[in-house]
């Protein structure tokens, strides 16, 4: 039944209704130079009256679409495409996020861009937000798609700030560091400011971002000046102080500090320089020489008689106390002459390189 107190209402209903159908009629998305609308192409998997978001890069990294809830709406590999509904998204890559709008009928295809960090080892870098957070990492070489931006690089404790272009891959070149030596230690890499970096076994190279580091072997340090694409190659040298004891040697600093000891006869590695080995108390001078073994002897001194008391062995200009031991037992000294003292008595001895002095009560 017609009403007709109300002539207009059909003819004015329908105006209204084809209106809020109309594709015309969804919201503008906001201007973004990342991103362009086209028709959506036959290919895109979509339903009826949805859209698609596509994002081009130079990796195949998948993306993920999450609605304005932070719910996931579909993923996809770089270059292939989510089907969506017409509204606004937040699109994930490799932890970078770019807002992108969905249109009906519309493919909206986003630029992103790639960044790698090249080397010659096969560590990993880092991709960190402003905050410093991880946003992704990846091995040497291979490269991160990233939506355009600023983004901060860690590489074994080094930074450097990269900017990411749109549709192109940004390579960002490490450089190598290795510290070679002949013993099984390890060396240890500091920052400007003495904070270690990384440490690595001796002859075990490392990459790190270009920049000016320092090199720490057994407290010794050199600097590293690490060149883009380039490899530094820092050689050790090593000394071996000989003795017939199971007794340690100490090495120490030009200003007295102890820099590492060891059994003797175990080789240690140190950055070239001249250092001091005491034994006993009793001090011989070492220059070490990178690449080379530098060897030091050393001779023995043991006390004979009938007491089963102590010994003790003095320096001989000073009479300062340098060792002690139990009568009969064997201590290492650097070569020289030394009082021995035993009980009240005392006697001078003579130390010789690779022998065994012995001094009868």
């Amino acid at each position: 039944m017609r009403d007709d107190r109300h002539p207009y209402r059909r003819s004015a209903s329908l105006p209204l209704l084809l209106l809020l159908l109309s594709p015309s009629c969804e919201k503008a998305p906001p201007p973004d130079p990342l991103c362009t609308y086209v028709p959506l192409p036959p290919s895109a998997k979509s339903e009826p009256g949805q859209g698609a978001i596509q994002i081009a890069a130079p990796t195949t990294d998948t993306f993920y679409v999450l609605d304005e809830k932070g719910k996931e709406v579909g993923h996809a590999a770089a270059n292939g495409s989510v089907a969506v509904k017409a509204g606004a998204y937040q699109v994930k890559l490799n932890g970078s996020v770019h807002a992108v709008w969905g249109r009906k009928a519309t493919l909206t295809r986003c630029t992103a861009g790639a960044l790698t960090v090249s080397g010659t080892t096969q560590e990993s870098y880092t991709v960190v937000d402003s905050s410093g957070s991880e946003l992704a990492h990846a091995k040497l070489g291979a490269p991160l798609a990233l939506f355009p931006g600023r983004y901060d690089l860690k590489l074994n404790g080094t930074t450097a700030v990269a900017e990411v272009p749109p549709g192109s891959t940004l390579d960002v070149k490490s450089g190598t560091l290795n510290v070679k030596g002949q013993t099984d230690e390890s060396y240890y890499v500091l920052s400007p400011n003495g904070s270690e970096l990384a440490h690595q076994k001796l002859g075990t190279p490392m990459a790190f971002l270009p920049g000016t580091l320092t090199v720490k072997v057994n407290a010794t340090t050199a600097p590293a000046q690490v060149a883009a694409g380039g490899i530094l190659e820092i050689q050790t040298g090593t000394l071996d102080v000989q003795g017939a004891t199971d007794e340690s040697y100490y090495v120490l600093s030009g200003t007295g500090t102890e820099l590492a000891h060891a059994r003797l006869g175990q080789s240690l590695s140190f950055v070239e320089g001249t250092y001091t080995v005491k034994v006993n108390n009793t001090p011989m001078p070492a220059k070490v020489e990178a690449g080379k073994l530098l060897e030091l002897a050393t001779g023995s001194l043991t006390v004979k008689g009938t007491a089963a008391d102590y010994f003790y062995v003095l320096d001989a200009a000073s009479g300062t106390e340098l060792a002690h031991a139990k009568v009969g037992q064997p201590v290492t000294l650097a070569a020289g002459k030394y009082t021995v003292r035993l009980g009240k008595e005392t006697r001078e001895a003579t130390v010789v390189v690779g022998q065994g002095a012995v001094v009868s009560w």
